[in-house]
């Protein structure tokens, strides 16, 4: 779990995290932050959030369903009370079975039941929502101004139809040096179709002699349709690793496509290495000097 404040626009920025944590004087806890279902026009789909009360008092949470938009070109997300279109994911989610507040003892937890509804007239391709959650002090819930902590679960639908899956690597970075893993791989990627979906494959990490030292799974990060994002991919063991190594990356779109870039080479020397070469030359160095200082040697040349 990770520790942040205010949702604002880090909700937008962390919404492929695993599990999220946000608290403040009335805080939440929340999981998942994510749910991803594909739904054909008319079919149903249901499941459950979890909700804690990480605060030290009672809190009284608020519920509510907004849309969210993605931001053309990068990877953030704009909340919307409403996205355009014929129908939105708020008109299809039932939350908490209608009810709009919940009260929460200290240290309570609690599951909250939701339903999508994809009507007969859903567009097809990809239509998103965000499931908001905010806590207020039970000791102030009945003045003007509530201010509390918000948290919540983004809801990515999508519908099939004519739709295309598609995406590029734009860039592939890995660092030129390092003492030791782990190591960070960067891959910048974008979505070229018209939904958005996770690109799943792996990055080859070959030592100097070609032979393969591992496979790191590239997965379980959502890129929206029309943005670009930076995939970060961590090679860690607990392996000594010496010298040059390269490492070649595969990637396949939603429709099984292979999406490939070039090797990048990087270089793992560890620094104790180094100066404890250095040390041992330097005392090599004086030891020669010190003999030198002390012994005169000879060369005696026989007939």
């Amino acid at each position: 779990m990770k520790l942040a404040g205010a949702l604002g626009t880090l909700l937008g920025l962390a919404f492929l995290v695993p599990a999220l944590v946000y608290s403040a004087s009335t805080g939440l806890t929340i999981q998942p932050v994510k749910i991803s279902h594909t739904l054909n026009k008319g079919q149903v789909a249901s499941g459950y959030i979890s909700l804690s009360n990480a605060s030290e008092v009672p809190v009284v949470v608020e519920v509510k369903v907004e849309d969210f938009i993605p931001n053309s070109g990068g990877d953030g997300v704009r909340f919307v009370s409403r996205a355009e279109g014929l129908t939105t994911v708020r008109d299809w989610i039932t939350l908490n079975e209608g009810v709009s507040e919940i009260t929460l003892a200290r240290g309570e937890s609690t599951s909250i039941p939701y339903t999508i509804n994809a009507p007969e007239n859903a567009e097809p391709g990809s239509h998103f929502g965000v499931a908001f959650f905010k806590a207020i002090d039970q000791a102030q819930a009945d003045q003007q101004l509530k201010v509390g902590t918000q948290v919540g679960t983004l809801i990515f639908v999508t519908v099939p139809g004519n739709y295309l899956q598609k995406g590029t690597i734009l860039d592939f970075k890995a660092p030129i040096f390092a003492q030791k893993a782990p190591i960070v791989f960067t891959t910048k990627f974008e979505i070229t179709g018209t939904v958005h979906f996770e690109p799943k494959g792996s990055i080859t990490i070959r030592n100097l002699f070609g032979s393969i030292v591992t496979q790191v799974p590239v997965e379980g990060q959502v890129v929206l349709p029309t943005g670009i994002k930076d995939l970060q991919t961590t090679f860690a063991t607990d392996d000594f690793l010496l010298g040059r190594y390269t490492a070649d990356i595969e990637l396949y779109d939603g429709e099984g496509n292979v999406l490939s870039a070039d090797d990048r080479a990087f270089y793992v020397f560890p620094l104790w290495y180094a100066l404890a070469f250095l040390g041992m030359l330097l005392v090599f160095f004086l030891l020669i000097k010190f003999l030198g200082s002390r012994f005169n040697f000879t060369v005696t040349i026989k007939d």
